[in-house]
């Protein structure tokens, strides 16, 4: 299994490389890397206690990588998987966890080459948003998640804070994963033999004898193993149940609570919504496009197209954002089924 590293250089070719081979291999797994904590929740703690942790370190730290893997509905894979680099991190001011980033470098994440090649999530996101989540339907796998789930949402809504309130977060994922969404750390807790989930990725691959060449800790590897691992539970279990979308590990009462609150209809919506109601703003994107594209920063689209903008126009979020205008900036794994 190759793994590509994507770099500002080639990025939309490796993005259009991965909208094409989705059509044959439909579901994809997700993993990011990002900088650490600067917040560490006891292991008991109350999940609201949670949920404020993981919004003071979503909001405060940066990603570093997107790992993207896909697959079949029979695990087959097309033999490669990419990783993202964001240049966002600046290691020599932004805020980390020293440690966190001494074990990215440890596994051959060159933070300094990010820097310098990477892309920016402000810059890219529309892009990301349109080749990555402009799909509808399918369904989203991640390992231990929140945190995933939390940079994704930062990464979609052009790095806005994160919802205020746990049910809020999970409402905006409900929307954002069209509501399909699955932890493979969750719904191990109810397959015989894995120790009721409470090990680590790596672990629970070994125990389910899965293997796959690459380093862990970085996003392309970790999103191959993750859906590796999730394909070979649904083929001994069968666990892609709808009782187990949109609950994730360590949030679980607030999403059975949510979830319960959706099956009555209010929160039970597609990923377009009716004008004004959009979750995240759709994305804008005229065809056929003309270089130099805006994603680049350049003119317009040319052809008598209009220019390709490289961030949606402001548009009013559901409630659950700080009233302030749209900034111009935008920017473990999961597993998407389309």
């Amino acid at each position: 299994m190759e793994i590509i590293d994507v770099w500002e250089a080639n990025l939309l070719e490796q993005m259009d490389a991965i909208t094409v081979l989705r059509r044959s291999f439909p579901i994809v797994a997700i993993d990011t890397e990002f900088s650490g904590f600067l917040r560490f929740t006891p292991r008991r703690a109350a999940e609201e206690c949670r949920y404020r942790d993981l919004k003071y370190n979503v909001d405060n730290l940066c990603i570093i990588q997107l790992g993207i893997a896909l697959f079949d509905d029979a695990g087959n894979h097309p033999g490669m998987a990419w990783q993202i680099n964001f240049s966002d991190f600046d290691p020599d001011v932004d805020p980390c966890s020293p440690a966190s980033i001494d074990l990215l470098k440890n596994s051959g994440i060159d933070v300094q080459r990010n820097r310098c090649e990477g892309i920016s999530s402000v810059r890219y996101a529309a892009l990301i948003r349109e080749k990555l989540f402009g799909h509808h339907g399918g369904a989203f796998v991640t390992f231990h998640g929140s945190y995933d789930v939390g940079y994704l949402i930062k990464l979609l809504t052009g790095g806005r804070p994160l919802p205020e309130t746990s049910g809020e977060f999970i409402t905006a994922a409900s929307g954002i994963f069209n509501e399909r969404l699955y932890d493979v750390k969750y719904m191990a807790r109810f397959c015989p033999g894995l120790l009721g989930g409470e090990v680590s990725l790596m672990k629970l691959a070994s125990m389910l004898n899965v293997e796959a060449d690459g380093v862990a800790h970085q996003a392309g590897f970790d999103s191959l193993v993750t859906g590796l691992t999730f394909q070979e539970m649904h083929k001994r279990w069968a666990v892609m149940d709808g009782r187990d979308s949109m609950i994730l590990y360590g949030l679980e009462n607030v999403c059975h609570e949510i979830k319960s609150a959706s099956s009555l209809g209010p929160l039970r919506r597609p990923w377009t919504l009716p004008p004004g109601r959009f979750m995240i703003p759709p994305p804008t994107v005229c065809r056929p496009l003309a270089f130099p594209s805006p994603y680049f920063g350049g003119g317009g689209g040319g052809g008598g197209h209009s220019p390709v903008p490289l961030l949606p126009p402001p548009t009013r979020l559901i409630g659950w954002f700080p009233p302030v205008p749209l900034q111009h900036s935008f920017g473990g794994p999961c597993v998407v089924f389309m």
